[in-house]
């Protein structure tokens, strides 16, 4: 029996070694390890379990924002935290009608181990627009750390160093294009000319010298406002920029590009909005075309109603 203890005390040591990252070069307190093994954070005393090999594990993350820098840059150290829970179970016996005995399973969850991490970042100097930020996260799940780009303006090189104390690395390679700014257009008028019967629509571009030698097109859509929530839709006009400070688009409603919609439908969606008032509005967006940003279609939502 004094053999099979040792044996079982011997097995217990290895695997808690094993999960500690114990390093057998070096000195190891045994004393230590096997009072940790016989300490119970927790306070849970339930004899005759049996561990089913289900576990799941805490997740603790932390987001971080960086924004143009032209040195390295680097994040303050967060702490995080992941807790294993482990799934046992254990039987139970009723008598049955004929004075059998009929077992009945207990399962329940609780506390394994527990993680803690330290986790920095480090962005060595590369070059971000004005209006560019980048999102990255660190998670730690059990014993497994890792690192999320949620929005990167390069394709980085990654190094992590440390265990308890981790820093990743980041090394910009090539860059990548990000979303456009969303305030970097501004609209600037929106009016009706009655001499000559053209709306003009004009925008200011707050980003005209970053984007030199580049387009932005922007799509215009005209609507009456109609009766209740009908509004009539007249039609668009899409028009591309060189990259300017400002840009002037002027049209009639006989200018506008329509719908393909059904004739019949037309008809009867006309004649709820008849009783409209003559009001109108534009619902307006643009896109930059070139290399600098994504080339995704960009909402600026619709301007003040005018009358004519």
């Amino acid at each position: 029996m004094k053999r099979i203890a040792a044996l079982v005390l011997a097995m217990s040591f290895v695997s808690f070694a094993a999960a500690q990252n114990v390093n057998f070069d070096q000195g190891v307190d045994i004393g230590k390890i096997v009072d940790s093994l016989n300490h119970n954070d927790y306070g849970y005393n339930l004899p005759d379990a049996r561990y089913m090999g289900h576990s799941w594990y805490t997740r603790d993350c932390a987001g971080f924002t960086f924004g143009p820098s032209d040195t390295d840059i680097k994040s303050a150290k967060v702490r995080l935290r992941s807790v294993e829970y482990v799934e046992e179970c254990y039987t139970t016996y009723t008598p049955g009608p004929n004075g059998e005995q009929i077992p009945h399973e207990h399962c329940y969850e609780r506390p394994g181990q527990t993680w803690r991490r330290n986790a920095q970042i480090l962005i060595k100097a590369r070059k971000l627009y004005p209006w560019e930020r980048e999102d990255m996260e660190v998670c730690l799940e059990g014993p497994w750390m890792r690192l999320y780009i949620d929005a990167g303006a390069y394709k980085y090189s990654v190094d992590k160093k440390g265990y308890y104390d981790v820093l990743y690395e980041l090394t910009p390679e090539r860059k990548i294009p990000m979303m456009p700014d969303k305030g970097g257009l501004v609209l600037a008028q929106f009016r009706y000319d009655p001499q000559t019967k053209k709306y003009i629509f004009k925008v200011n571009d707050k980003w005209a010298e970053e984007y030199a030698g580049e387009k932005v097109m922007i799509k215009v859509e005209l609507y009456k406002d109609g009766f209740w929530f009908f509004d009539s839709y007249k039609g668009k006009k899409e028009k591309t920029f060189e990259a300017a400070r400002s840009y002037d688009m002027s049209f009639t409603e006989d200018e506008l590009v329509k719908k393909d919609v059904n004739v019949e439908e037309d008809a009867d969606f006309k004649a709820m909005t008849f009783k409209g008032t003559k009001k109108y509005f534009v619902k307006w967006g643009f896109k930059r075309i070139g290399k600098i940003s994504k080339d995704k279609y960009v909402k600026k939502g619709k301007t003040e109603m005018i009358s004519h």
